[in-house]
């Protein structure tokens, strides 16, 4: 055991010089219930100067020390906590870069990541890298396989940044002409063909682009990478033509989820939802001409599915004009418009207070087109709504195993509380926020976060909760002082074992005295 204590002092010491926080500054949420001005006069008082708001919403200010009262960072910190204006304060630490993809034009990619520059705005992204920390999407929390189905055009399923991701149903046996697994569809190995009403599904310049924003294949060293790098596309080609075509597409998808949920996951797909760019301009859903629309979300919302759908490429207030589907009451309908890099709503994409949910990025999007390509010119609604569709397929990979459960006992509830933590926890933009339901762009990093620590609990200095606080832990929260590995929301509140809101070497001391007193 000394040995150990010896060896844990000298990461320590080596940790003391590692602690990366910015100097003279701190960040305070400050209660709204106080005048803002008044809260200045007092943090003056004190030695505080109010420097900037940084998320408006929240009420979260940089705090600057103005004198040279504090004998430190820590004590400034104590001392701050105890003004009762501010609800919690904390150290401006220093970030570094996070999980970046090495996919070949990922750096193209402003929608995943934006450093400003080029006629873009800082940040106006979806905040990808830092919701990859956290998760890269494939697999539920239980060890279901995520399926994402993408109604459109056809879609190269060969692409060689797609093929990896392609779903395949593995109770199908490929070209013997026999419906083997008894779904009513033979041979259907990575979808369906709405068109023929066949296997033989087509490829399809737009729909690949739309596949590859969801599931391009991620840090593979090829091409691009998609919301998520390992989420299973179904190819579901029935994107034009007619609502009957559309009917069978839809159909599919439902009969597969139908199946999997009948069979507790033995046959069929986990298809967690749809993406449809596709519609009719200046159709009234609700007026009764359109019953078919309405009845095939809500159908597919009762087994759990969310369907993202691209409102219209035009300026349009589809509260006023209509359409279908993004006009459609169904609650598990996504309505989506597209952001540019500047994080603003594109010119010519439709909105509506009480009709479009939200806005992605959607003007010059990268992603996968039909031989192995690549397209950087694409721009609509339609490039905007797999970024919602990819997000589903995430939010399900990040859910705690609490609401993973849920999922399997109520589908339906679930989706919609999975919905609500896209809705709730989107950037708010001045070019939203009046003309969509939620008022902003998609933030996955952000929604990730809320459904990964939702109803998760955990014991203070049980860092890897594995049920055992031991020399492991340590390892571990001094891997996260040091800054090579970063800590989840829960892995932090277990390492803060003196809540200060800071992981440091006094909580690394504190863990050893845990275990050595043995008071675990």
């Amino acid at each position: 055991m000394k040995k150990i204590i010896l060896v844990i002092q000298f990461v320590i010491l080596f940790a003391m010089d590692m602690q990366l926080v910015v100097e003279n500054q701190l960040i305070a949420k400050i209660d709204s219930g106080y005048q803002i001005e008044n809260v200045k006069t007092s943090m003056t008082k004190l030695g505080f100067s109010l420097d900037e708001i940084l998320v408006r919403k929240l009420n979260i200010y940089l705090i600057k020390i103005s004198d040279n009262r504090y004998e430190n960072l820590e004590n400034a910190l104590s001392e701050l906590k105890k003004m009762q204006e501010v609800i919690y304060a904390q150290f401006d630490h220093k970030v570094n870069e996070r999980l970046i993809p090495n996919d070949t034009n990922f750096s193209q990619m402003w929608d995943m990541h934006n450093e400003g520059g080029a006629g873009s705005v800082e940040d106006a992204d979806i905040d990808a890298p830092e919701a990859w920390d956290i998760t890269t999407g494939g697999l539920t929390t239980l060890g279901d396989e995520i399926v994402v189905a993408v109604v459109d055009g056809g879609v190269d399923i060969n692409h060689e940044d797609l093929v990896d991701n392609i779903w395949v149903n593995e109770n199908e046996i490929p070209g013997n002409g026999i419906d083997d697994d008894n779904n009513g569809y033979i041979d259907d190995i990575n979808g369906w063909d709405a068109y023929s009403n066949d296997n033989s599904i087509p490829s399809n310049n737009h729909g690949t682009h739309v596949s590859g924003t969801i599931g391009a294949k991620g840090d593979n060293s090829t091409d691009v990478v998609g919301v998520n790098w390992d989420v299973k596309i179904m190819a579901v080609a029935g994107s034009t033509s007619s609502t009957s075509v559309v009917s069978i597409a839809y159909g599919y998808v439902l009969d597969q989820k139908t199946l999997y949920l009948q069979s507790e996951g033995e046959f069929g797909a986990n298809v967690v939802a749809t993406n449809s760019s596709f519609g009719i301009d200046y159709a009234n859903c609700n007026s009764g001409s359109y019953p078919v629309w309405n009845d095939l979300y809500d159908s597919m919302g009762e087994v759990g599915i969310l369907s993202a759908a691209a409102t219209i490429n035009g300026n349009q207030n589809v509260d006023n004009i209509g359409d279908v589907p993004t006009g459609c009451s169904s609650e598990f309908m996504v309505s989506v418009t597209n952001t540019t890099k500047m994080d603003e709503k594109y010119g010519n994409a439709g909105y509506g207070a009480e009709t479009i949910d939200l806005g992605a990025p959607g003007t010059s999007i990268c992603s996968t087109v039909n031989g192995n390509g690549v397209s950087c010119s694409y721009t609509g609604t339609s490039m905007a709504t797999p970024h919602v569709a990819g997000a589903i397929g995430l939010l399900h990979s990040a859910a705690s195993p609490d609401i993973a459960q849920q999922y399997k006992d109520d589908p339906a509830g679930t989706a919609l509380l999975i919905r609500d933590a896209m809705f709730e926890t989107v950037d708010i933009l001045p070019s939203l926020e009046t003309v969509t339901v939620s008022g902003g762009r998609l933030n996955i990093y952000n929604a990730v976060l809320a459904l990964a620590t939702e109803d998760e609990s955990y014991t203070a200095g049980d860092v890897n909760n594995d049920g055992s606080i031991n020399v492991q832990d340590i390892v571990i929260l001094v891997n996260f002082v040091v800054i090579i590995d970063y800590p989840t929301s829960l892995e932090f509140e277990a390492g803060d074992l003196n809540f200060d809101g800071l992981l440091d070497v006094l909580d690394i001391v504190l863990l050893i005295n845990i275990i050595i007193s043995g008071n675990n």
